[in-house]
């Protein structure tokens, strides 16, 4: 182990005070190291504004596609590409971090309202938000700022693959518009109520095992409302805090169940639902006795549209698809009451729908 070597006025040097930390594991950063690093993000910049021009032109480009979502609504969803050499770990925060550096200035009023949900990541982690100043924050806006919001954890179910959203992490505090398209694709995530974003966000996918790296996210494919692993989600965010639950030996603490689980209804203006791993159970109340022979059910793909004695009681326009040869109704009485009862099932099972209409 290195010694700390003194002159002969017993003073050491910084170079043999540096020198003698490093030695014992002390993580010391130099203004060298600092210089090295914002070179590096100048150059990150470059490459996504050099990526960004070839995909204008309709270039074809190699990498890892993942998708930048525009606050603006009439602005299409587009590719982005993270550079082949950039391939161990999750490199989209460092990447994106120069789309988010900007002279915006922070709302003083916005940051000390703010509690720490703004700043649980990035170079905010740990701080409390009540003594940072405005220019600090502002020096961290121009730098660029990077907040990851996990879509869908990984787990066995989807081959260890998380989607992740990273956005402006001071977004909020810039007074960007809010991102309703991130948002929307939270709600069919299972996040209910959806957080907010804002500002433009990407979107990427990273797979954790055997190792961590990026792997393509793909625009139309993956940002469609239908697509598969959006669908899938909702259980499986589900499942991951179960585990992580487990683990930590917080069982007492799971996620909270989803509208109409574990058997509680969901009450509606009008009707009530419950849904379990295969099917969706309606039930529509009636103040005396419900007569068959005046109940029509007609039950499509994804609605359902009740009549009763010619009057529309329900008219429904389904969040997923259905088995309309699955489709069965009842009628009864019981304490609580006369109903009637629809039973459908699920499309596509295993899936937890976060509400029952569109």
């Amino acid at each position: 182990m290195a010694e700390l070597s003194k002159d002969s006025a017993g003073n050491s040097s910084p170079e043999a005070r540096l020198e003698y930390l490093k030695s014992r594991g002390v993580e010391v950063e130099t203004v060298e190291d600092r210089e090295k690093a914002k070179s590096e993000v100048v150059g990150i910049a470059e490459i996504v504004k050099q990526l960004q021009r070839k995909v204008d032109d309709g270039e074809v480009i190699e990498g890892t596609e993942f998708a930048l979502i525009p606050h603006d609504a009439s602005k299409p969803i587009r590719s982005v590409f993270l550079p082949p050499q950039l391939t161990a770990g999750d490199n989209l925060p460092n990447f994106c971090k120069p789309y988010f550096a900007d002279s915006n200035s922070i709302d003083v009023n916005l940051l000390n309202q703010q509690a720490t949900k703004q700043f649980s990541s990035g170079q905010l982690s740990g701080m409390d938000p009540s003594n940072i100043s405005a220019s600090a924050m502002n020096k961290v806006a121009a730098q660029g700022s990077v907040e990851t919001f996990p879509l869908v954890h990984p787990g066995s179910t989807n081959k260890y693959c998380g989607v992740y959203i990273y956005l402006d992490e001071v977004g909020m505090l810039k007074k960007l518009p809010p991102n309703l398209r991130a948002s929307q694709i939270a709600t069919s995530c299972g996040y209910a109520p959806p957080p907010n974003f804002y500002g433009d966000v990407f979107i990427g996918r990273v797979q954790t095992k055997p190792s961590m790296s990026n792997v393509n996210f793909k625009v139309g494919e993956d940002t469609d409302p239908g697509s598969t692993w959006m669908r899938r989600a909702v259980q499986e965010n589900v499942d991951w805090q179960q585990e992580m639950n487990k683990v930590t030996n917080r069982t007492g603490e799971l996620q909270p169940m989803k509208d109409g689980e574990g058997g509680v209804a969901k009450d509606e203006e009008g009707y009530s639902w419950t849904q379990d791993s295969e099917e969706v159970e309606i039930v529509i109340n009636f103040p005396s006795p419900v007569d068959k022979k005046k109940v029509k059910v007609k039950c499509k793909q994804k609605s359902i549209l009740v009549t009763y004695d010619s009057v529309t009681k329900l008219d429904l326009q389904l969040y997923e698809a259905i088995d309309v040869d699955g489709m069965a109704w009842t009628c009864g009485s019981d304490a609580k009451g006369h109903m009637l009862t629809i039973t459908v099932e699920k499309g596509e099972g295993g899936v937890s729908w976060p509400r029952v209409t569109k």
